[in-house]
């Protein structure tokens, strides 16, 4: 299973280096873009694409890479911080305006990162194994949905995602536990590197 620590983590000399964040964005990626396909619905995506999401998290995490503080978050929690900023803005866009995810601030000069950003994004899309899970959580529950949203892919405690669901805490510990029971005879679940 992927480590969530900061990129680099084994040596400080390394934790904001392109090559220690290109590492943990690829261990993150698939359960970044389940996130994507959960929180896009299929009648959005042909306005606002899960990958062109993706990348556009990847992009504004490395350019801010050097505002990472592994003692606030996981590397995985930061760049979830991310992506649900960029959701909302998209969102936003299109409620104005339908169209494609804007490709937002320039990136003079940060083109090898999005080079290798565009390039994990669109082999973890490809990869079959990630598809088939993504067509699977897509025939899931919406209880369940939200609790894999929620607290396996975004790692929420427990008691915030019973505040979500409207459900109890224990009653959420007991699901989640029995979705995590179903999910581990999917070949995929560890590539998301979530944790019971």
């Amino acid at each position: 299973m992927p480590d969530h620590r900061a990129p680099g983590a084994a040596g400080p000399d390394d934790s904001r280096s392109p090559a220690a964040f290109a590492r943990e964005f690829e261990a993150a990626s698939p359960a970044l873009l389940a996130w994507a396909r959960l929180r896009v619905r299929p009648e959005l995506r042909a306005m606002l694409d899960p990958e062109d999401l993706i990348q556009e998290v990847g992009c504004r995490a490395f350019a801010s890479l050097p505002t990472y503080d592994r003692a606030r978050a996981s590397f995985r929690q930061w760049l979830f911080g991310f992506a649900n900023h960029v959701l909302l803005e998209a969102l936003r866009e299109l409620g104005r305006q339908p169209k494609r995810l804007d490709p937002g601030p320039d990136r003079t000069g940060l083109s090898d990162a999005v080079a290798v950003i565009t390039t994990i994004t669109r082999k973890v899309a490809k990869n079959e194994i990630v598809q088939l899970f993504l067509a699977r959580i897509d025939d899931l529950e919406s209880t369940d949905r939200e609790l894999l949203l929620h607290h396996g892919l975004e790692e929420l405690p427990h008691a915030q995602v019973a505040v979500l669901l409207g459900a109890g805490e224990d009653a959420v510990r007991k699901r989640w536990q029995r979705l995590v029971e179903r999910l581990r005879q999917d070949p995929a679940f560890g590539s998301l590197a979530i944790g019971a």
